[in-house]
C-alpha cells in the first residue's frame, strides 16, 4: 500500500511539472557518497535527499535503485520502507530488482524473443529462457541534482544504445526524483 501511494504521489509530480513547468531553483541539500565500484572500474554514488521532516531517499545511481526510504509512521518515528541491500556488490550479483528502474520492458518476454517489422530479435536471456525486465538495474546512469521550490531532486539519465541487450535503436532514459515537504517521493 505504502509503495502504492508513493508510485501515485511519483506520476503526480511527474503531470504537475508537466503542466506547470519546472519549478524555481532552489538551494539543494543533497549529499553524495561514495557506493563502491562496479566490476569494470565505474564509479557508482549514493545520493541522499533529506526533507524538513527528516525524512530521506537514498537513491543510487547503478541502475536508478531506490536503496533506502525513510518514512515517519503515525507517531513521527521513522523506519526503512523499501526492501533492498547495504552494499552495491549485492546489487550486482543480486537477481532482485529491489527498487530499480525497470529496462526497455517491464515484464518477461518469453524465449528472449520478440518480432518487430517482420525482423525477430533475440535479448538476453536472463530469466532460465526468458528476457527480464530489459537490464537498466545493472547499469551506471548519469545523475544531475535539479533541487527545486518542489523539493530536492535528482535527475538520473541513460542511454541505452542499439544492440543493447538485443534491443534495436538507442533510447535516451531520464528519470527525476523528488522528495517533497510533504513527505512524497
Amino acid at each position: 500500500m505504502v509503495r502504492l501511494r508513493l508510485l501515485l504521489m511519483l506520476v503526480a509530480s511527474f503531470a504537475t511539472t508537466a503542466v506547470f513547468g519546472v519549478p524555481a531553483k532552489a538551494k539543494s541539500r543533497i549529499q553524495k557518497q561514495s557506493f563502491g565500484k562496479t566490476s569494470d572500474g565505474q564509479q557508482v554514488d549514493l545520493y541522499i535527499l533529506t526533507n524538513k521532516n527528516g525524512m530521506e531517499a537514498a537513491i543510487t545511481n547503478f541502475g536508478g535503485t531506490v536503496v533506502a526510504l525513510k518514512a515517519p509512521d503515525r507517531s513521527g518515528k521513522l523506519a526503512d520502507v523499501v526492501l533492498g541491500y547495504d552494499k552495491l556488490n549485492d546489487y550486482a550479483d543480486g537477481k532482485a530488482y529491489f527498487g530499480a528502474i525497470a529496462g526497455r520492458y517491464a515484464n518477461r518476454i518469453a524465449n528472449a524473443k520478440f518480432t518487430l517489422d517482420g525482423v525477430t530479435y533475440t535479448l538476453a536471456k536472463n530469466d532460465g529462457e526468458n528476457h527480464l525486465h530489459g537490464g537498466f538495474n545493472k547499469r551506471v546512469w548519469t545523475a544531475k541534482d535539479v533541487s527545486s521550490d518542489a523539493g530536492e531532486s535528482l535527475e538520473l539519465a541513460y542511454l541505452s544504445k542499439d544492440g543493447e541487450e538485443g534491443y534495436p535503436g538507442n533510447l535516451s532514459v531520464k528519470v527525476v526524483y523528488t522528495l517533497t515537504e510533504q513527505n512524497e517521493l
